[in-house]
């Protein structure tokens, strides 16, 4: 009779002790299912910000040429690119926390409605570093691009 209780005392620890070192185990792949999204959203948010300067470096970089300079654009900082001598241009300009791109003629007005979104940012500066240096700002960091090439 005693044989059989120690068989019964050792079958309940063994059967408690798998199940703290299964729930031990299933606490720790959520902590790391949630650790790896929190990982995986803030790289995610850096590529776009990241993403958003490179997009506009490059269409800075891209004027063939154009002339490209800063102006204020719907009551913020933006960039005219004016496209050689079609009369069009592009603008890219800050509103309501979105970069927007516009493709239209140089006499049309600026319509943020329809304009391209191309990302999501908090800043947007633009100035000349120097004569033909193009300082572009956001919240990825800033770029320059040499206009005069």
């Amino acid at each position: 009779m005693k044989h059989r209780e120690e068989q019964s005392s050792a079958g309940i620890i063994h059967g408690l002790t798998i199940a703290v070192l299964f729930a031990v185990i299933l606490l720790l792949v959520v902590f790391s299912a949630a650790s790896y999204q929190g990982v995986t959203a803030a790289r995610d948010g850096n590529d776009h910000r990241r993403a958003v300067l490179s997009y506009v470096t490059t269409a800075v970089h891209n004027n063939g040429k154009g002339e490209v300079f800063p102006r204020e654009i719907e009551g913020s900082q933006g960039i005219v690119i004016k496209d050689g001598d079609t009369g069009y241009e592009q603008r890219i300009y800050m509103k309501d926390g979105k970069l927007l791109q516009e493709y239209l003629r140089s006499s049309d007005p600026s319509d943020p409605e329809h304009a391209l979104v191309i990302g999501e940012v908090s800043e947007f500066a633009v100035d000349y570093a120097s004569d033909d240096v193009l300082s572009i700002s956001t919240d990825a960091g800033t770029s320059y691009v040499d206009t005069a090439r």
